[in-house]
């Protein structure tokens, strides 16, 4: 048996640049790992794929991203073995932090691995992609301009160093009630130019990234969720320079300047059941 690591993702900023005619929609967004993560302990003398997990919310069948990711491993390589997957989770499920789609990428590179790398990196990328729009990025694992429906790649080479403070507040948001519920009238971002402005201001690894922090989907998800702007507000209250909703939630970022200040708030937090807090920092 081996044990791997599988961050947690955070967006520094997300906005929606439009939507295509599959009923996908397009955004940009500045995306880095964290050190908030699952432990994955998998055992490769396995008869058959399995998986287990820590989370009672999580299935351990085969809808599991974990079980698919094995699945299409062992297909495109014509291995017949098996794999038994434990996940102990520590990423708040439903919290836009992309938990499910790390251990994907997860299970994909520690097979490659395991076999002596059968696959190359874009075939593991093409399997990643078939799983979902976020499972490439954790294949890299670096800050990059994430664009297209989310599987397009730009690594930036810039540096983040502030602590972060995640909030779950206890509950999961649907990824895809929020983008059905989405008016594109309301987000910034509206032009297919945004993306080359951005990827024109990233080339530069001192750019003002804090400046950017703004997110499309907070509109919808906190319409719904009024708890979550009130949460949002409260991290400002409590020392953050800046805070920002995670994907399409449920979990609410402050950054912090200050360690001191970040484990401070992350106290007072933790008193506010059903939160969990939890301090960590970007994986650069």
């Amino acid at each position: 048996m081996q044990q791997f690591i599988s961050p947690a993702k955070v967006n520094f900023f997300l906005r929606v640049t439009g939507k295509r005619l599959d009923g996908y929609h397009e955004l940009i967004s500045l995306m880095s790992t964290v050190s908030l993560h699952d432990t994955l302990t998998i055992d490769f003398n396995a008869s058959h794929i399995q998986v287990k997990c820590s989370h009672p919310q999580v299935p351990e069948d085969h809808t599991n991203l974990a079980y698919q990711a094995a699945k299409r491993f062992f297909q495109a390589t014509d291995i017949s073995d098996g794999v038994d997957i434990c996940i102990e989770k520590c990423i708040p499920v439903g919290g836009g932090l992309g938990g499910g789609s790390s251990n994907a990428a997860t299970v994909l590179m520690a097979l490659n691995q395991w076999y002596r790398c059968p696959l190359s990196r874009r075939q593991l990328r093409d399997i990643a992609l078939s799983l979902g729009a976020d499972v490439p990025f954790f294949l890299h694992q670096k800050t990059a301009l994430v664009s297209g429906v989310g599987e397009v790649l730009h690594p930036v080479m810039i540096k983040i160093s502030h602590p972060l403070l995640i909030i779950y507040p206890g509950f999961p948001v649907s990824t895809a009630w929020v983008f059905k519920n989405l008016n594109l009238n309301l987000t910034r971002a509206k032009s297919d130019a945004i993306e080359s402005i951005f990827m024109f201001e990233y080339k530069n690894s001192n750019v003002d990234w804090l400046s950017d922090i703004h997110n499309d989907l907070e509109c919808v998800t906190f319409k719904k969720y009024p708890e979550l702007l009130v949460i949002k507000e409260n991290l400002t209250a409590s020392g953050a320079i800046s805070s920002i909703m995670s994907g399409s939630g449920s979990c609410i970022i402050g950054i912090f300047s200050d360690t001191n200040k970040c484990q401070k708030a992350c106290e007072e937090f933790s008193k506010c059941s059903p939160q969990h807090a939890y301090v960590c920092h970007v994986l650069n």
